[in-house]
């Protein structure tokens, strides 16, 4: 409900002007330079080349089977998730929640240890390094919807004589069926526009069209054509994201909201073997890669040592990409998150203001890669050219967090009562000190899951950073690629020491994500 008492102060119209300003300059300008810049005869040509028409085949299907086998996997899970209250569930729903925060280079990074090497550089690594990156946020996602369907529904179908199974396809599965079709659309786009995971395990013969636009824009030189692929994906992640919105407003008719819960505990010794079974396979799914990567960063000439690690922490260059990727995310952190609560205080407090919603959420539209390359075509000319500017880094980390700093912050700030507010501007208390005293208190929890949502991107970002990047200014995902490109055991290590570096940091940060988004929650409800 909008806030009737900021509602009636005119300075809350400018708080959408920073983050307008922001998405304009830094998305809609580059997409609307991509879009004219491809509408070329010459450049489309690029479509009808059978290398081009090989890339797109094999990134569509292998985006359909990596989103299949996500949802095969998932299932079960949102499954036990909904249905069931256990002990340690919690630590088992963030357990399989680190795969889908950890940076894309380190998931292909972790299969380079978990498979032979006969499977390198295969669809089959490329599916399956999909899979372990997407099943944990598909489960959280269908998971929490199971959990809202009225649990009277089933008991009303088992009085009638129907079966689990009946129960399952006749009732639960149409109540699911949008929440399972959104979260497949979602997870598709994931796979479709996957960077990192692509540039490690896949090769030549398994380029995407993510790859693609890198290898055309950064080594053949052939920036038309790379605008061309990135402008085909944006018009295809586009079209997911219509399609995802349409089911969003239908499924909200068909769940039932409900204060009572279906979880019960678990009182039958098969239900025990079942749940058990499924979560040691979940947790060793999630759990198997993140250890391959801490064995191999200590494990030297097939030898137990620490050389790697004090290597990175002796070698400048190295230290230096750490020292740089943590200023960045700082940067990032203040950009994002204040642009977020700006975004997300104008759509609270101005019904007017929905279309900042549509605005910034652009930058979903849009693939890291091709920010970074938007980003290079346009500022690379007089007189913006801030091409070689230290902050186009962060700014391109900032509008990849951006649209999910703003999903953390704008729940929180919606469910503020404004009875609150009104009763403490009738005490006397002016705007400033309205929000300073109510809303700031209960969203900075919010803010703080919004910081370190931002934070990871841009530790993990890998796309705009290897277009962005500068020599002297590493990230630690170039490094953490340039040394596991390199030969050598010592160099391969140092590059896993690294990436243990980054799961270690991604681990903090989604336990700190379940318990603000927790609490906040619960505040917000009190």
């Amino acid at each position: 409900m909008p806030a009737t008492l900021f509602q009636q102060n005119r300075g809350i119209k400018l708080l959408a002007v920073l983050p307008t300003v922001f998405v304009f300059a830094f998305v809609v300008v580059p997409v609307g330079n991509i879009f004219f810049t491809s509408l070329k005869f010459e450049s489309l040509k690029i479509l009808k080349s059978e290398t081009i028409l090989n890339v797109v085949w094999f990134t569509t299907w292998q985006a359909i089977i990596s989103t299949i086998a996500s949802l095969v996997i998932a299932l079960p899970i949102a499954a036990v998730i909904a249905n069931f209250k256990f002990r340690s569930q919690r630590l088992i729903i963030s357990l399989i929640s680190v795969p889908f925060i950890l940076p894309s280079i380190v998931v292909g990074a972790a299969f380079l240890q978990v498979l032979p090497n006969s499977f390198h550089r295969t669809a089959f690594a490329l599916i399956l390094a999909h899979t372990y990156f997407n099943f944990g946020f598909a489960a959280r996602i269908i998971g929490a919807r199971w959990l809202q369907i009225h649990p009277h529904l089933d008991d009303a179908a088992r009085t009638l004589g129907a079966s689990p199974r009946q129960v399952f396809t006749s009732i639960t599965l149409k109540l699911l069926g949008k929440v399972i079709l959104n979260s497949a659309l979602v997870v598709f786009t994931l796979c479709f526009t996957s960077y990192g995971v692509v540039r490690i395990l896949g090769g030549p013969s398994r380029s995407t069209i993510e790859t693609e636009i890198y290898f055309r824009a950064m080594q053949l030189g052939d920036v038309s054509g790379a605008l061309v692929l990135s402008l085909l994906q944006i018009c295809v992640i586009s079209i997911a994201f219509l399609l995802i919105s349409s089911t969003r407003r239908t499924n909200r008719l068909q769940i039932i909201s409900t204060t009572i819960s279906r979880q019960r505990l678990i009182n039958k010794t098969s239900q025990k073997l079942a749940i058990s079974t499924i979560c040691l396979m979940s947790i060793a799914f999630a759990l198997v890669p993140i250890l391959a990567i801490f064995r191999k960063s200590l494990i030297s000439n097939s030898r137990l040592s620490t050389n790697a690690w004090r290597e990175v922490l002796s070698n400048t260059r190295v230290l230096n990409s750490l020292i740089t990727s943590l200023g960045y995310a700082v940067v990032t952190i203040l950009i994002a998150t204040t642009i977020a609560l700006l975004a997300a205080s104008s759509l609270a407090y101005n019904k007017n203001f929905r279309f900042i919603s549509a605005l910034t959420s652009l930058p979903i539209l849009v693939s890291a890669v091709s920010i970074g390359l938007g980003i290079i075509v346009t500022f690379d000319t007089q007189p913006f050219n801030w091409r070689g500017s230290q902050m186009m880094l962060p700014i391109a980390h900032a509008l990849v967090a951006l649209p999910l700093a703003i999903r953390a912050i704008t729940p929180v700030l919606n469910d503020i009562p404004d009875s609150l507010r009104q009763a403490s501007s009738v005490l006397g208390a002016n705007n400033w000190q309205v929000w300073r005293t109510i809303d700031f208190k209960i969203v900075r929890r919010a803010i703080i899951v919004a910081a370190a949502i931002s934070a990871a991107v841009s530790l993990g970002e890998f796309g705009a950073s290897s277009f962005l990047v500068r020599r002297n200014s590493e990230t630690l995902p170039v490094t953490i690629s340039r040394l596991l490109s390199r030969p050598g055991d010592i160099l391969q290590s140092q590059g896993y020491a690294l990436a243990s570096l980054l799961i270690i940091f991604s681990i903090i940060v989604i336990f700190v994500i379940d318990k603000f988004s927790t609490t906040e929650s619960t505040n917000s409800r009190a």
